[in-house]
């Protein structure tokens, strides 16, 4: 079968490897769609030892099932699922507590086992969705992506989020921004400085914030009567927009850090603890929230279609090259259709 291999450190490459056979518990499925990933660009950039090449990346996909393992029951042949990428080990003390985002042993597909940039991937059973009728493959590739937006929202619950901030237009924060609608936001700010994202982000958010030309907590306190939001995500993950969250939300408001950017942040520390804010850090999703983004997906909560620019497997490589030299901001989401 065709495969986009992560050869050796910054080297991809299309190339044909042996189709992949189910083992116990597990279905061989056909790739319809699969996302390229800001993690994966960043890994192979920066040779993150989190992945190692040889490797098949590719964990945000959707696909038809085409053979069932031993022992496989409730999935058929010809099904469409979507795939929960996070394989856990249902055993430690955070999965006991229903919390396979945190396993301790936790195996990612495209990390530590092959991913879908490819024709065919093997998937356990129980990780799989299966798709409502009305739902392709290219909207189900999606249900990763905005299930980390359902987790960060689910966890900001601490109060109800009317007034919303959403830091970077990119995939993650466009769902952000939609799912807090969906849970109830009356009003959502998006913070963008790329001009086709800003152009795109017009259409999910209320207002949208160039800090190039704004100042980002003027804006916002004008928009809030002076008080500031209810609820700040940060879909970056730089210091500055790390540090901009938690001075935009009102005190005793709520901060997700979502974006992966950066490590080290500096934030004001008085704020926080006068203001009694509360900052939060939003990792993955659980199976629960999986099955929440696939719904609202089917429902037409969220508007993926209006993110998504399609290529063939064959021209994923040049794809995902030139999303890493950031090449092209006018592709939100780069769906590979093998």
């Amino acid at each position: 079968m065709k495969a986009i291999l992560y050869s050796d450190w910054e080297r991809l490459e299309l190339v044909d490897v042996p189709e992949p056979r189910p083992s116990l518990g597990e279905v061989l499925i056909k790739v319809g769609h699969v996302g390229i990933c800001g993690s994966e660009i960043e890994c192979v950039v920066q040779r993150h030892p989190r992945r190692k090449p040889p490797l098949i990346m590719g964990h945000e996909f959707a696909g038809t099932i085409v053979e069932l393992g031993e022992g496989v029951t409730g999935l058929t042949v010809g099904q469409k699922v979507s795939v929960n990428p996070i394989v856990a080990c249902w055993k430690c003390r955070w999965c006991q507590q229903g919390r396979p985002n945190l396993c301790e042993r936790r195996k990612l597909l495209s990390m530590q086992l092959p991913g879908a940039f490819a024709e065919f991937v093997v998937a356990p059973a129980e990780n799989c969705h299966p798709l409502p009728e009305n739902m392709t493959t290219r909207e189900g590739a999606l249900v990763e992506p905005v299930a980390n937006a359902v987790h960060a929202v689910r966890l900001s619950q601490t109060v109800l989020p009317e007034g919303v901030i959403v830091f970077g237009a990119g995939p993650i924060g466009l769902v952000c921004a939609q799912v807090a609608k969906a849970f109830g936001a009356t009003f959502v700010a998006i913070v963008e400085i790329i001009p086709q994202r800003i152009e795109i982000a017009k259409q999910f958010a209320d207002v949208v914030i160039n800090p190039k030309v704004e100042d980002v907590l003027a804006k916002g306190k004008e928009m809030t009567d002076g008080l500031g939001f209810d609820l700040a995500l940060d879909a970056v993950g730089r210091s500055i927009t790390r540090r901009l969250a938690v001075e935009s939300v009102h005190p005793m408001g709520t901060v997700m850090w979502v974006g992966l950017h950066e490590d080290e942040t500096t934030v004001p520390g008085m704020q926080v603890i006068y203001g009694e804010k509360v900052i939060k850090g939003s990792s993955a999703y659980t199976d629960t929230d999986f099955a929440t983004a696939l719904r609202l997906i089917a429902a037409g909560k969220i508007a993926v279609d209006k993110m998504v620019s399609e290529f063939p497997l064959e021209g994923g490589v040049e794809v995902f090259w030139k999303l890493a030299r950031g090449e092209a901001p006018e592709i939100v989401k780069a769906l590979l259709n093998p």
